[in-house]
C-alpha cells in the first residue's frame, strides 16, 4: 500500500534524547513522567459563554489583586471549515461505535467530514472500521484540511479496506490535500494539541508533508501543534504587533515555538528573529517557514527552555540588543525562581507571557515582579470560542522609574540595557553629515 513515497517522523528522535510534546522546560530527564493512556477518563468541562469567561476573569482579578487595566478581548467567530475535527473509534459495550468529535459546543460539521463519516458505515469497509483508531481532519483554515488516519492495519482484507477508502479520499474529496498513516509507540492516541511522551511515525499515502496556514504563505508540518480552531490565531500576529509597537532594531524570541507561525508573522517588524522548541517537527516548521521569508533572519534552537541556555545565548556579543520574549506556556508549564531569574537576567525589553492557567498567571505577576518587571498590559483571549478554556497574554516591561518599590526598584536601578549600537561602512558613511566651521578669510592691512 505505501511503497517508496513513505517518510517517517519521530516526535521523540533527538540526539540528546528529547522528549515530545509542546511544552518542556527542564531537561530531559526531569520532562519524563509517568506514562498515562489517552484513552483514560478526563473530567468533562462545560462550555462557557464569553459573558461567563468575563465574569471569570474578573473575579480572579479581584481575588488575585492584579495590577493594570485588563484591555479588550480579543477572539474572532469560529467557522467549521477553519477548525479541526476528530472521528474516534470507541469501545462501548464491547462492541466498536463511531462518533465525530467537535472541536466546540453545536458546532456544525463540514459537509466533507460528514460524508467521510458516512462511507466509514459501508458495509465493505467493516474490516477497516475495526481496525481504525482515529481520523484527525486538522484545519489548514482556508476550508481544506490535511487528514491523519492512526490504525491497527494487520491482515489482506484490512488492508484492502483501507486501499479503498483511501481511494475514495483522493477521488471525491479534493478539499483533503493530504494524507498520512500514524503509528504510535506507544500505541496511544495521538493529538498534537496536548504533549505526549511517545514516538511517532507518519507514512504520506498522498500529499505534502507540510499543510499551508490559509493565505499566510507559512505552512507547518502535519504532525506540528497548532489550536483546533484556527480563525483567531492566524490573526494573533497583528494583535501581538498592536500590543508592542516594535521599534526599527528589535529582536524577537518565540520560546515554545512550534511552527514559529507567530516569529515568522512577525519577520518584518524585528531585525532579527530567534524560535526555541524540544521538537523535530517544529524544527522542520520553522526550517521550512524560513525558506519563504523575504529577508534571512529566522534562526532556530532545538534544545530546552533552561537557564544554561540563557546564560549561554546571551553570553555572546552578538546576541546582544532589544529584545522581547515571547513564551506560549499553556497550563502546563510554570517557571520556578531559576528559570524566571534567568529570563530576567537575560535583560528582555519586553516579556510576553501566554497561559491558559489563571492560578499559574497570579505566581507569575508576582515572581517577574520580585525581578524587577511589571505587568505593563493583561489582554485575555478567547482563541477557541465554544469552549471551556481562555487564555492571558500579559507583556512584562522593566521598572526603570522605581515604581515597585523595595527589591524591584533595586534591581531595575543595576539593570543595564545595551542598544544596538550603529556600525559605519564604507557604503553608509557618505550619508553621515559632517558640519566643519569654516573661519573668516584673513584681510590685509592697507597702509
Amino acid at each position: 500500500m505505501f511503497e517508496k513515497n513513505e517518510r517517517k517522523f519521530s516526535t521523540g528522535r533527538a540526539p540528546k534524547k528529547l522528549v515530545a510534546g509542546k511544552f518542556h522546560t527542564g531537561s530531559s530527564k526531569q520532562s519524563r513522567t509517568k506514562e498515562q493512556s489517552v484513552a483514560q477518563a478526563r473530567p468533562i468541562r462545560r462550555a462557557l459563554t464569553l459573558d461567563e469567561k468575563k465574569q471569570q476573569l474578573t473575579a480572579w482579578a479581584e481575588n488575585e489583586k492584579i495590577p493594570g487595566k485588563i484591555q479588550a478581548w480579543f477572539t474572532k467567530d469560529a467557522q467549521s471549515d477553519h477548525s479541526d475535527w476528530r472521528i474516534l473509534n470507541k469501545l462501548v459495550d464491547g462492541h466498536e461505535s463511531i462518533s465525530l468529535e467537535s472541536p466546540a459546543k453545536d458546532m456544525p460539521a463540514p459537509e466533507c467530514v460528514q460524508k467521510i463519516l458516512e462511507q466509514l458505515h459501508k458495509e465493505h469497509l467493516r474490516p477497516f472500521k475495526r481496525a481504525l483508531r482515529q481520523i484527525w481532519f486538522r484545519a489548514t483554515g482556508d476550508g481544506r484540511f490535511a487528514m491523519l488516519i492512526q490504525a491497527n492495519l494487520h491482515g489482506s482484507t484490512t488492508a484492502h479496506a483501507s486501499k479503498t477508502f483511501l481511494e475514495f479520499v483522493e477521488r471525491f474529496h479534493p478539499e483533503i490535500i493530504s494524507c498520512h498513516q500514524l503509528r504510535c509507540t506507544p500505541n496511544y492516541l495521538f493529538d498534537p494539541t496536548k504533549p505526549l511522551n511517545m514516538r511517532v511515525e507518519a507514512k504520506a499515502v498522498f500529499g505534502s508533508d507540510f499543510m499551508p496556514l490559509s493565505s499566510t504563505g507559512l505552512s507547518m508540518h502535519v504532525l506540528d501543534w497548532a489550536p483546533k480552531i484556527k480563525d483567531a490565531w492566524l490573526e494573533f500576529p497583528q494583535r501581538i504587533r498592536d500590543a508592542i509597537h516594535p521599534a526599527p532594531g528589535d529582536k524577537f524570541f518565540e520560546f515554545f515555538s512550534g511552527s514559529s507561525f507567530v516569529s515568522a508573522s512577525l519577520s518584518n517588524d524585528f531585525e532579527r528573529i530567534d524560535a526555541l522548541d524540544c521538537r523535530e517537527t517544529a524544527m522542520l516548521s520553522t526550517k521550512h517557514n524560513a525558506r519563504t521569508l523575504l529577508e534571512d533572519n529566522l534562526r532556530f534552537h532545538r534544545a530546552h527552555l533552561e537557564p544554561a541556555f540563557l546564560e549561554k545565548f546571551f553570553s555572546k556579543d552578538e546576541n546582544e540588543g532589544r529584545w522581547t520574549f515571547y513564551l506560549n506556556t499553556g497550563s502546563d508549564t510554570t517557571f520556578n525562581a531559576e528559570l524566571a531569574q534567568a529570563i530576567a537576567s537575560s535583560r528582555p525589553e519586553r516579556i510576553l507571557l501566554q497561559t491558559s492557567d489563571l492560578e499559574n498567571a497570579a505566581k507569575e505577576i508576582k515572581r517577574f515582579r520580585d525581578k524587577g518587571y511589571m505587568l505593563r498590559k493583561t489582554i485575555p483571549l478567547d482563541l477557541e470560542p465554544g469552549t471551556a478554556g481562555f487564555e492571558l497574554l500579559m507583556l512584562f516591561v522593566p521598572d526603570r522609574a522605581g515604581l515597585l518599590g523595595g527589591f524591584g526598584a533595586k534591581k531595575a536601578g543595576k539593570r543595564p540595557v545595551q542598544r544596538p549600537v550603529e556600525r559605519v561602512t564604507p557604503q553608509n558613511r557618505g550619508d553621515i553629515p559632517h558640519f566643519v566651521q569654516k573661519s573668516s578669510p584673513r584681510r590685509q592691512r592697507k597702509d
